[in-house]
């Protein structure tokens, strides 16, 4: 219990939801057969069992507000609200943040009193919880949603930051998925995704952590002020992309966009492993700029990928980001003039040669497009 004189509406935390505290009355007075009112920080009646008393003060919960200790009311004064009963103080997050009253004779109510109070305590702490996490959920809804919109201004984005408690740069974001797609080809969230966005939203832990949700198929973070996000976070076998370090919240918002564009083609997200930091990153981009093609497009670039077997696609996946044909051949593990005879056997199935830049790019781009519809370029 508090001691006396740290009781004022300013040492109790958040004050008392009228709308939260009546539904905690309402549970509990479910369960007991007397009247319940309770008081806020000022002493105020914020819920009760008996409506008419909702906003109205309560002379013996100041009393228990100022000493600390429970007040009975044994009989009613004339010109008082204030019934028999007990009213005893109610602690929230270490504090006393209001008052429980019980309504009746004072031999029958006070041996419960205590146990309602903490009934009460429990439930009210549940419940703000609840709410905060619910809170928490939906500004980082709408703060994704607003992100990864192609038309929301500069202001609208910050705005959106700063509801969700990620005002300050640099930021960090980050997209899951399940490694195997949805039939349509689409991203499924990856195991235990709503436990994560549970966990991460949960402000006890940290009132500036980051924030997380659900959407687009996707389990979706976003972190602010320098704080990277570690990639193992959504889990170990998945999909993902993490960025950190944007600057420039229009960085943030165009990474959004093509997140969510490669949400549509799962398979173009990079499985565990495969690669990080600034290579993935590059990979990436290659992807993303695929994610955001037409679908007659996609099936046109998938079909001339089509012509290749399995290891001349992986010829044009290494010559495409390697520096030379040399590096290239020494990842494959092949003799440079196997690599050539490769070269030239792609060009002769398709028309495009590996050792033109420009050639490289559409090639790398048709067997992108060719995974991304999973090898059927006429889904």
């Amino acid at each position: 219990m508090a001691e006396p004189g740290s009781t004022d509406a300013s040492s109790a935390g958040a004050p008392l939801s009228a709308e939260l505290g009546q539904r905690v009355v309402d549970v509990v007075a479910s369960t007991i057969r007397q009247d319940i009112n309770l008081m806020d920080a000022g002493g105020m009646v914020v819920a009760s069992t008996v409506p008419e008393r909702v906003g109205k003060p309560h002379r013996a919960a100041r009393r228990v507000l100022a000493g600390g200790r429970p007040v009975v009311v044994t009989r009613v004064v004339e010109g008082v609200v204030d019934r028999p009963g007990i009213n005893v103080p109610l602690e929230l997050d270490g504090q006393v943040a209001g008052v429980v009253g019980i309504t009746g004779d004072p031999r029958t109510v006070e041996p419960i009193a205590h146990v309602v109070a903490l009934t009460m305590q429990l439930l009210l702490t549940q419940e703000r919880e609840h709410d905060s996490a619910n809170l928490t959920r939906t500004r980082t809804r709408e703060l994704v949603s607003t992100l990864a919109s192609a038309r929301s201004s500069t202001p609208a984005l910050l705005d959106r930051l700063r509801s969700a408690g990620l005002g300050s740069g640099p930021w960090s974001i980050a997209v899951w998925a399940d490694p195997a797609p949805r039939p349509d080809g689409s991203a499924a969230p990856p195991p235990h995704a709503e436990h994560t966005v549970t966990v991460l939203n949960d402000r006890r832990l940290r009132t500036d952590g980051p924030c997380a949700v659900v959407m687009h198929g996707l389990l979706w973070v976003v972190a602010a002020g320098g704080r990277g996000i570690d990639p193992g976070l959504g889990g170990a076998a998945t999909r993902r992309l993490v960025v950190d370090g944007l600057d420039d919240v229009d960085d943030l918002a165009s990474w959004a966009h093509d997140l969510k564009a490669l949400g549509r083609l799962a398979r173009l997200l990079p499985e565990a492993g495969a690669g990080a930091g600034v290579e993935q990153l590059r990979d990436a981009e290659a992807a993303i700029g695929v994610a955001h093609l037409p679908d007659r497009t996609l099936r046109r670039l998938a079909r001339t990928a089509a012509r290749l077997a399995p290891a001349q696609r992986e010829t044009v996946r290494v010559v495409a980001r390697a520096p030379s044909l040399a590096a290239a051949a020494a990842e494959l593990f092949v003799h440079r003039n196997t690599l050539l005879q490769r070269v030239e056997r792609i060009r002769t199935l398709t028309g495009l040669d590996l050792r033109r830049p420009d050639h490289a790019a559409v090639l790398r781009s048709a067997t992108l497009a060719h995974e991304a519809t999973a090898g059927d370029p006429g889904a």
